[in-house]
């Protein structure tokens, strides 16, 4: 098909401000006015300015914000755009040299976002830089990821990485790493990233054909193959809440919604027959996973393992096509 992806058209220089501070808001709630309140307490980068891309929210978070804070620009969608279309939006209308794309369930801590901005000023080769995510109980939050390939697909469900030594979980599977160092990484999740406006200019705004998941393991691949750098910066951070708006939206189907990006992303720039292989591979982990449930439900009643016994099956529907649905983001892709 025709992907979505859209060209970023370059604006006259200088730009009008340093910084751009881009939020997609979908019902947060008081989320969103604490994580401005972070961002106004703690950003000293001057001049900047705070884009909120409103998808038809009904929780009354939009008119909270704004009567705190004036001056950011609420831009309200009488639709849901969905975070890779609002964002994209937002991203037209700024004016900024850096662009920070900032979930609205996030508070920034002192520091994090000047310092990202220092780090991309130093590093001219660096299209994309992140923090270190923390929970809200302040536990590390895993935001470092590998491009998928056939050998960490395997080393990841297979291999006990999580009694592995730290050295070797680095370099094979991201997310079981400490992220207790600065260093270039594959991709990381886009909670809290900031990119300067030439790289964005350089390889396009957002494929929307991602709604919602994938889309910046997608950037990523992009901003690499044009020769940009992604950056973990492990002495910054940020706190994420992490996973509340999109739970409201996609309930159960979380996960499902997230091997369709995954599909979409293998399938655009790896081809048909990586797609096939890691579908049918997963599935038969799923297979195995569906099995052990399946035999403990002999033995107990458990509303969650009937529940887990209903995402398996849909789980390995969806890798095999046998979902009911003419189109995914696989086949589209």
């Amino acid at each position: 098909m025709k992907y979505t992806d859209k060209p970023l058209e370059p604006i006259s220089r200088p730009c009008k401000y340093r910084l751009s501070i881009l939020i997609v808001n979908t019902n947060s709630g008081e989320m969103l006015t604490d994580c401005l309140e972070s961002i106004f307490a703690t950003v000293k980068t001057e001049p900047f300015e705070v884009i909120v891309v409103d998808n038809n929210s009904q929780d009354g978070s939009v008119d909270a914000a704004r009567d705190k804070f004036p001056e950011v620009c609420f831009i309200e969608n009488n639709y849901n755009n969905w975070f890779t279309g609002a964002t994209n939006q937002s991203i037209v209308e700024s004016r900024g040299d850096y662009l920070l794309c900032l979930n609205p369930d996030t508070i920034c801590h002192p520091r994090a976002i000047d310092c990202m901005v220092r780090f991309l000023e130093k590093h001219p080769s660096a299209g994309l830089v992140g923090p270190k995510l923390l929970n809200g109980d302040g536990s590390l939050q895993p935001s470092c990821r590998n491009y998928l390939t056939s050998r960490r697909l395997i080393l990841q469900h297979v291999f006990p990485w999580r009694i592995a030594p730290n050295s070797w979980r680095k370099r094979t599977v991201l997310e079981y790493w400490n992220h207790d160092e600065t260093m270039e990484v594959d991709w990381i999740i886009g909670a809290c990233i900031l990119l300067p406006r030439e790289a964005v200019e350089n390889v396009g705004l957002k494929d929307e054909g991602y709604p919602i998941f994938h889309e910046e393991t997608d950037w990523c691949y992009r901003l690499r193959k044009a020769g940009w750098q992604t950056w973990f910066l492990h002495d910054l951070e940020v706190t994420h809440f992490g996973s509340t708006t999109v739970s409201k939206l996609w309930g159960a189907g979380l996960v499902l919604e997230f091997y369709k990006g995954k599909h979409r992303f293998i399938r655009k720039h790896f081809g048909l027959m990586p797609l096939l292989l890691h579908r049918f591979f997963l599935a038969g982990l799923l297979f195995l996973r569906l099995a052990g449930v399946l035999i403990r439900r002999v033995f107990s009643r458990s509303a969650f393992l009937k529940q887990e016994t209903s995402f398996l099956c849909k789980s390995i529907a969806l890798q095999l096509g046998l979902n009911g649905k003419k189109k995914d983001y696989g086949s589209e892709a």
